[in-house]
């Protein structure tokens, strides 16, 4: 049988490899949990910003609930028998108090006969969690698309017409 040209690296050179992947792999860590903190810092100050508007920016204000706008969407409807459906929605949602939430609203619903039913969960969030969970960048857009919608749908002052303009320019630049 001929010898193979290519001969198996030494144990003493794999571990000069490994050791290297581990530098590099904790490297990475400490890069992930840097940019983490940062991004957790501008959606902060991008609340605190956006906060004071979210009386203006909320499209479904009622008098008995707090004022809130939805950043991120997304429902998935199934079809059960004849007109019913299974639902399941998942928002996030930031409140008039600052208070980011992660919400989740399932059931079924039927035209009749039959009963419909739903749960409805809410999990408060920080920022670091928000990022960790959607991403600066989902969230950011989320905020845009809630500050776009309200200056079509709104007339402001001219004043704070133009700060809301000048809040868009920011949360762009922060994307």
């Amino acid at each position: 049988m001929a010898a193979s040209s290519l001969s198996p690296p030494a144990p003493a050179n794999v571990n000069v490899v490994l050791d290297g992947l581990d530098a590099l792999a904790s490297r990475v860590t400490d890069l992930k949990k840097e940019t983490l903190e940062k991004e957790t810092a501008v959606l902060e100050a991008i609340i605190k910003r956006v906060v004071p508007l979210v009386p203006l920016l909320d499209k479904d204000q009622v008098c008995s609930c707090r004022c809130r706008i939805t950043i991120t969407h997304d429902r998935i409807d199934a079809p059960l028998d004849g007109k019913a459906y299974f639902y399941s929605e998942n928002n996030i949602i930031l409140y008039e108090n600052g208070q980011l939430v992660r919400t989740h609203r399932y059931g079924d619903f039927r035209v009749s006969p039959g009963q419909s039913w739903e749960f409805f969960d809410e999990y408060p969030l920080d920022a670091s969690s928000a990022v960790e969970a959607i991403g600066l960048d989902a969230i950011v857009a989320g905020i845009i698309k809630a500050l776009e919608e309200a200056s079509e749908a709104i007339i402001l002052p001219t004043e704070v017409e133009a700060r809301l303009a000048a809040l868009s320019k920011i949360l762009e630049d922060l994307k």
